[in-house]
């Protein structure tokens, strides 16, 4: 992967990562922007993220079911 991302959920305090993919890969961007407004359908107390896949860790975008995605500046 280029730019690895991966999908972030908090659900107990703490970031899990749920699945990681290029960040040029748009078909599996759509994807998981998807997933997550589903997921969100069934438990909308969770707060998701992407992130970029290195060591750092960098938000690009969060999700809560009051705000939907929001980019990070």
């Amino acid at each position: 992967m280029s730019k690895p991302v991966q999908l972030q959920v908090n659900n107990s305090g703490a970031w899990k990562t749920v699945a990681k993919w290029d960040a040029g890969d748009d078909a599996a961007s759509t994807k998981a922007h998807d997933a997550v407004d589903l997921l969100g359908q069934i438990n909308d107390t969770y707060t998701w993220r992407i992130a970029t896949g290195d060591g750092e860790q960098l938000v690009l975008k969060r999700w809560s079911a009051k705000t939907g995605w929001v980019n990070e500046s």
